[in-house]
């Protein structure tokens, strides 16, 4: 995976090198592709160079309203809060919304994106109230517009689903997050990445409501579906592992749930950093 990523940066690096000066949409098009290369890679601080360049070449060609600036100004925003710039990350992408609401409208996919995103920063940002209140907005204009079981919905209502697990709204999160479960189900994918993230995140409502044997099953279930997508020295396998392990604990199995906590350790401590935030 890394060699195919370093050979994309480099074909985008030699695309850079002969785009002519006299278009910036075009150089701004191939460092918006080459920020995400960098960003696959781990290289942050790279990522961050070619978003703001692609944001201000993009802003040279086409002015501050347009839904190509939108799009690198969401960009550039990611990598922000990914350095450790939340303040000026939700300047641009509050900025992007306004703009993307401007041109296609409040109720538009574009503004469901925007809102979407903006609801996975406040998230991050140990926001959950704001997060389902943007995740909210974005599922109901993406149901009212997709397919049904489209992932771009079903991403959203399993976002909205742990932001009010966040907020100890467990019965309503357990039913978004059941939904969403589903939803991947019949589209084919119950073995793949989003259902296992889902899993856990019904795990945890399962856990805080101190259902232990329904917590337990879908621990287990995530596990194994970790295991079998990323491999089990992961991060993410580790993290679960953990959450299992203090659940022993809660239920009177201490010495399985040392055990498992120790392995978790272990794990975390050599494992693979999380994935890249999905958009």
């Amino acid at each position: 995976m890394q060699g195919k990523l370093e050979e994309s940066e480099q074909q985008l690096r030699a695309l850079l090198a002969r785009a002519p000066a006299s278009q910036p949409a075009l150089q701004a098009d191939i460092l918006h592709r080459l920020q995400f290369v960098l960003r696959s890679r781990q290289q942050t601080a790279a990522a961050l160079v070619a978003a703001s360049q692609a944001l201000a070449l993009r802003q040279q060609a086409f002015g501050p309203n347009h839904l190509l600036v939108a799009e690198s100004q969401q960009a550039y925003a990611r990598l922000l809060a990914q350095a450790g710039q939340p303040a000026a990350a939700e300047t641009q992408l509050q900025t992007a919304l306004q703009v993307r609401e401007s041109l296609a409208g409040k109720t538009s996919l574009p503004a469901a994106d925007s809102r979407h995103t903006l609801g996975l920063f406040y998230q991050q940002q140990q926001q959950p109230e704001k997060a389902a209140n943007y995740l909210t907005q974005a599922l109901a204009i993406r149901q009212a517009l997709l397919p049904a079981d489209h992932p771009d919905t079903l991403y959203t209502q399993a976002r909205l689903g742990a932001a009010l697990q966040q907020q100890k709204q467990y019965e309503r999160a357990i039913g978004l997050l059941q939904s969403a479960l589903d939803g991947e189900t019949r589209r084919g994918n119950a073995d793949g990445l989003h259902a296992a993230i889902i899993t856990r995140e019904l795990a945890y409502c399962y856990h805080y409501l101190q259902d232990y044997p329904s917590a337990e099953a879908l621990y287990q279930q995530a596990l194994t579906l970790l295991a079998l997508n990323l491999g089990n020295q992961h991060h993410a396998y580790a993290i679960t592992q953990q959450a299992l392990g203090w659940l022993y604990i809660s239920s009177q199995r201490e010495s399985q749930g040392r055990a498992l906590l120790e392995n978790a350790r272990q794990l975390l401590q050599q494992a693979d950093k999380p994935p890249t935030q999905r958009k």
